[in-house]
């Protein structure tokens, strides 16, 4: 480690100055009208707004270049003798986007000039990278979401999007990759959110009024920067010029224009014959400036916003119905009538204690129910409120750029953030304090440095420090008591802190060595991560229903017409009335030396990180036409540790665990051999939490060809020399983990941070205890606390829990395209585009514990066979009578055998008692705990107790590197850019992918999850964020009337004032619909602690969209007619996972539309107000949410019902802009 620290101290120490991924270039030919090319001709570079000049010479070819080049406008002045001076104008160099000027001389005297203007560039000859730039123009004059530059970055081929500062994970995705994958640079330095790596999201706001411009590289970046799979965002800061410039502004929302929520329409109380609308009082307010500290040599620039937010926050809770605070329940009957059940039913049928008067009377502290899309809509219903979440920000920006020397040669800038932010939470309830209240210091400078040495030799070197600071405040003090289906009556968040400062070291060296361009460069990043939180800080309990024996069957058996699509929450409400208290959740906090922390007391981590990274790549340009890009990239990623020691591993290899468990099940031995596990410190040998990746080779390849023919057919098929460019690409990218890899481990490592579960199917109904209140855990729930000493052997307590895969590999891509784009007359651009990503090794969750699927030697037979072969049985209703032996069951519970009932009888009646929940079963009969015949801890099995569970764990989440998927698209992307600056871009994409699972790394212990790791490749579906049609528009359009325009270019000064100035703007966004599973929850086929999907059956199912459901409540709904819908899917069997995202829900459609009128001042033609009216959603449409629609085949009251709009109802903006 000390070595490559120092080879990035002496990498650096070779010359100051910038990197290139924020940088531009610019190259071409000069010839003579015949095209015969014009060697040693002078070429200069000069900036338009600063002044600064590079200067080059052509080659024996004609060819010149100019690299590293600060993005912005240029001229290009060429010179040769015996020809006119050639003066091109208006060159836009954008960044990381190369550029191809070619000039042609005229024979003449040296002393005339010839000035032309640059056409708009559209076209990429020099390289294989999909992805497009966006400069100042759009950015300020696009409407933006609350000024929110992430709504333009999406604006992209291949990028799904949801609705703006949305953290779905499937938001951002681009071209297959996951979001979370996207690295975001600043000048050039890392400013990527390293706690939640959210899409698009610098963790130093950008303001527009500070973005110069900015490029997103969704596909085959070149090897000198692509340090993801992900797209690639480059964005620039503005800088000073030769004259003052800025902007004084404030934009203000109301809410007299803002329309209302989908669902709050219908569920508030109208308030004179309407339902009120959420607060809604914004103002965005701020100022600008650029200009010379000391004129062509020193420039600076600063940036002020400030936002106030006076506005209500919406959210849906779960309550319980007015009758259930009775003690009160009801169900659906098949013929559709309601059944109601008193107490004394209860009382009667289950428990002599009948309903628990504490459960009713914390009930009665609910408000009442008006939201019947949520729960099961009899007796757990939906509350939907909304309440004051008020929102304060300060941005300040600021940036100095200083040209060392009077040629230009060296120049550099530094550039510095601050965001101080206050963001309050919504309440659990109205009228309660706020759940949380957000604090947000962030802030970062940047230095950079450009030199270049000679001509050939150019060396850039950047410094950067980004420190994200953020704080959350909680509201509970308490270990608290819930239960499950409702939320509870107070709010119980708890607060944390996180500072997470980066540190960013590059340097990179160009050299032009005749047609090659050869780049090198070294970059490294050194990363804390200093964490206090509550979170893990306070044990808890529950109501749950699913922890009683036979996961709560009993408390729905005495009713036995209650549809089995209403067992679950049936349960739960039956379990909350009764105050059942079944599941208790110990936290025991320790420091690696024993000390033992108190509860409530904060958990203290330090994680450490570093990356090196460094890379070669070589530009040839094997002709005018034709150009050759091959690099190579090579990442060092040590492991996250704790810097304080404060960190165990485990003493078998996790993967390796779960390898010999399945080895041991396919030999028909038990899983018992495998052993059991333990934690061993660090500073007593354990291992790091994963391996020290040294072999992350990504190589790149590009080709990119512009036909020069300028005759004949060809020549009109490609309109010339320089008007097509055919590209292919290929490349390999690493996936960047570790930090929600870290954050998991710090939650649950057990020995420092043990969570602890009583074992669950103990508790009785009548046994089980009492609720008493909601911060009173009954005595003797808890499990006992560990010894504090190491090593620690984990205890046998069937727990569920996390843990961390010490073999992991490195994730990694594989991208490639081919596309051919066509230049047009008239500034239009045409591109299609072959898109394809293969993700390998990609990051899943997978149940380490998960029940071996245990083969029988004698008859070739496995678990999920056998078990399967009773299941359907089950289903069928099939007597104990009527079945046959099955060999597996014989063989392997030979003694399970009575005098009336076979082996295999005696385990049918364990599968018909928990029909659907065929895990349980396997645990009764892998435990004894079912059988009833058999004497002591299951003398009935051949193998002994355990066979096929562990006795350590019922569950063990672990990310381990295992996925994989494909993606293949196609995209067509339009584009015209007019005079002064307007453009209109469009870009469709047709997609498929496919893979095992797609969340993110910040994903849940229990989402993402491989449900059968015996079987990985049942998951495979399409992935969860697969748009088949993604189409998305934007445009500046500046009405060509007025002073100077096309018409009315003479009109008096009053009529422009009226009629000139005019602007519009837009974005338009469509996609098809997500895709969704429909789910079976309360039961457990094949997992422990994961739900299955249903199975689809076959039968058609029409999704039909319907904002009038024939369910109680109606509401929008994914079927015309659920009950139809619901009956093509089944429960799944033993071993299987169901069918993966077979539905397809809403998609996006979205319109934003910005009118904006300028009127030039009388005083200077400099200075100009503007006027802006900003309409985001225009056309008010409701898509709605997949995620948030009820597909339970275990609730019907609600299937199909949606919960939540997908984006936002429609809000006006209103703007006055003064800039000069």
């Amino acid at each position: 480690m000390k070595k490559l620290l120092l080879l990035a101290l002496l990498l650096s120490a070779l010359h100051p100055a910038l990197w290139a991924q924020a940088t531009s270039q610019v190259n071409g030919v000069v010839s003579d009208a015949s095209g015969a090319v014009v060697p040693n001709a002078t070429v200069d570079l000069e900036n338009i707004e600063t002044n600064v000049k590079r200067t080059s010479t052509t080659d024996a070819t004609g060819a010149y270049a100019f690299l590293q080049v600060i993005p912005g406008t240029y001229r290009i002045t060429v010179k040769a003798s015996g020809f006119r001076a050639i003066v091109v104008n208006d060159v836009k160099l954008l960044v990381n986007n190369p550029s191809t000027v070619n000039v042609k001389l005229e024979v003449g005297q040296l002393t005339e000039t010839v000035a032309v203007t640059a056409e708009a560039a559209h076209l990429n000859t020099v390289d294989a990278s999909i992805g497009n730039a966006i400069d100042n123009k759009p950015i300020l004059q696009m409407p933006l979401n609350a000024r929110n530059i992430v709504g333009l970055l999406a604006m992209q081929p291949g990028v799904v999007f949801t609705s703006e500062g949305d953290t779905d994970s499937r938001n951002g995705a681009v071209n297959g990759g996951k979001s979370d994958q996207a690295n975001v640079t600043l000048d050039g330095v890392d400013v990527n959110d390293q706690m939640d790596r959210n899409a698009f999201t610098s963790v130093l706001r950008m303001t527009p009024d500070s973005v110069q411009e900015f490029r997103v590289t969704t596909l085959n970046a070149n090897a000198d920067s692509g340090r993801t799979s992900g797209a690639q965002v480059v964005m620039v800061t503005k800088g000073g010029t030769n004259e003052l410039h800025g902007s004084l502004y404030e934009y203000h929302r109301n809410t007299a224009t803002t329309a209302n929520d989908f669902f709050l329409n219908s569920s508030l109380k109208p308030v004179n014959g309407k339902a009120p609308r959420p607060k809604l009082i914004r103002n965005i307010y701020g100022a600008s400036a650029g200009g010379p500290i000391v004129k062509n040599r020193m420039f600076l620039f600063g940036n002020w916003e400030g936002r106030r937010d006076a506005k209500d926050g919406q959210a849906v809770r779960t309550v319980p119905s007015m009758d259930m605070r009775q003690g009160i329940l009801h169900y659906r009957r098949s013929d559709g009538s309601v059944a109601t059940i008193t107490p004394a039913d209860i009382a009667s049928k289950l428990d002599p204690r009948g309903v628990n008067a504490a459960a009713l009377a914390d009930m009665q502290k609910y408000p009442v129910p008006n939201d019947s899309s949520q729960g099961d809509g009899l007796n757990l219903v939906g509350y939907r409120f909304t309440a004051p979440t008020p929102l304060r920000w300060n941005t300040y920006i600021g940036r100095m750029d200083y040209i060392l020397d009077s040629q230009s040669k060296h120049t550099m800038f530094v550039r510095a953030n601050l965001q101080n932010d206050n963001e309050q939470g919504m309440p659990q309830f109205a009228g309660q304090p706020a759940n949380s209240v957000g604090l947000t210091n962030n802030k970062g400078m940047a230095v950079g440095l450009t030199s270049v040495l000679k001509p050939t030799l150019i060396s850039n070197f950047r410094y950067g420090f980004t420190r994200q600071g953020r704080e959350s405040t909680g509201i509970a003090n308490f270990s608290a008591v819930t239960l499950r289906g409702l939320d509870s009556y107070v709010g119980l968040s708890r607060g944390f802190r996180a500072i997470i400062p980066v540190h960013t070291l590059s340097e990179d060296l160009n050299l032009i060595k005749g047609s090659h361009n050869i780049q090198f460069g070294f970059v490294g990043r050194f990363s804390q991560n200093r964490r206090d939180s509550l979170a893990n800080s306070f044990s808890n309990a529950s109501g749950n229903a699913s922890w009683l024996e036979d996961s709560g069957s009993g408390l729905s058996a005495p009713w036995t017409d209650l549809p089995s699509s209403q067992y679950t929450l049936f349960r739960y409400a039956m379990n909350d009335v009764m105050g059942l208290v079944t599941q208790g959740n110990a936290q025991y906090n320790y420091l690696v030396d024993g000390t033992v922390l108190p509860n409530g007391a904060p958990v203290a981590r330090n994680f450490k990180n570093s990356e090196y990274e460094m890379y070669v790549q070589d530009t040839w340009k094997v002709s005018r036409g034709l150009t050759v890009i091959a690099g190579l990239r090579y990442s060092l990623m040590p492991p996250y540790y704790e810097a304080n020691g404060q960190q165990v591993s485990p003493n078998i290899r996790i993967g390796d665990w779960f390898n010999q468990r399945g080895a041991l099940a396919q030999q028909g031995k038990s899983q018992l051999e495998a052993g059991r596990i333990s934690f061993v410190p660090k500073s007593q040998g354990g291992r790091d939490l994963y391996e020290f990746h040294k072999n992350n080779f990504a190589p790149r390849l590009s080709l990119a060809w512009s036909p020069q023919t300028s005759g004949g057919w060809i020549g009109k098929l490609t309109g010339g020399p320089g008007k097509t460019s055919i590209r292919a690409g290929w490349g390999m990218y690493y996936d960047l983990f570790g930090s929600a890899l870290m954050r998991s481990y710090d939650a649950t490592a057990f020995g420092l941070s043990n969570a602890l579960t009583n074992p669950a199917a103990v508790q009785t109904i009548a046994g089980a205890p009492r609720y008493t209140g909601i911060a009173n855990i009954p005595a003797g729930l808890l499990p006992a606390p560990p010894p504090a000493k190491f090593p620690a052997q984990y205890p046998d307590a069937f727990a569920i829990t996390n843990g961390l895969d010490d073999t992991l590999k490195a994730p990694y891509n594989m991208s490639m395209n081919f596309s051919i784009g066509r230049e047009f007359e008239g500034g239009w651009f045409v591109q299609g585009s072959y898109v394809g990503r293969q993700s390998r090794r990609s990051l899943v969750r997978r149940d380490a514990a998960m029940p071996t699927d245990l083969k029988d030697p004698k008859s070739g037979m496995t678990y999920f066979q056998a078990a399967s072969i009773l299941a359907r049985q089950v289903n069928a209703g099939v007597a104990t009578a009527n079945v046959q032996k099955v060999p597996y069951w014989e063989n392997l519970y030979s003694k399970a055998a009575t005098s009336s009932l076979s082996a295999t009888q005696v385990v049918y009646n364990r599968f018909n008692a928990n029909q659907y929940d065929w895990t349980y079963a396997l645990y009764q009969l892998d435990t004894g705990a079912g059988l009833a015949n058999c004497a002591g801890r299951n003398r009935c099995s051949d193998l002994g107790p355990y066979a096929f569970y562990s006795p350590q764990y019922s569950y063990l989440s672990v990310f381990s590197t295992v996925g994989g998927g494909n993606y293949h698209g196609a995209q067509l992307n339009v584009r015209k850019r007019f005079s002064g600056g307007d453009t209109v871009d469009v870009n469709y994409t047709f997609s498929k992918s496919i893979d095992l699972r797609s969340n993110t790394e910040r994903a849940a212990s229990s989402s993402g999850v491989l449900w059968n790791p015996w079987q990985p490749g049942l998951m495979k579906g399409v992935f969860d964020y697969d748009n088949t049609h993604l189409f998305n528009m934007m445009g500046v359009y500046s009405l060509p009337v007025g002073k100077g325009k096309k018409y009315g270019s003479a009109m008096p000064g009053w009529a422009n004032a009226v009629v000139g100035g005019w602007q519009l703007s837009g974005v338009w966004r469509w996609s098809s619909g997500f895709p969704i599973s429909v789910f079976e929850t309360g039961v457990w086929p094949t997992n422990w602690n994961n739900n299955n999907w249903a199975v689809w059956t076959g039968k058609p199912v029409s999704t039909s969209h319907t904002n009038n459901s024939p369910l109680a409540g109606g509401g929008p709904s994914l079927f015309a007619d659920p009950n139809a819908a619901m009956s093509a899917f089944d429960y799944e069997l033993p071993g299987g996972i169901g069918t993966r995202n077979g539905l397809r829900g809403d998609g996006v459609f979205n319109i934003d539309l910005n009118v904006a009128k300028r009127f030039t001042m009388p005083y200077s033609e400099k200075h100009s107000l503007q006027f802006r009216w900003e309409t985001f959603n225009l056309t008010n449409t409701a898509r709605f949410d997949v995620n948030s629609l009820s597909l339970d085949i275990s609730v019907g009251g609600t299937f199909g019902k949606y919960g939540n709009v997908l984006g936002a109802a429609r809000v006006m903006q209103f703007g006055l802009r003064y800039e000069f």
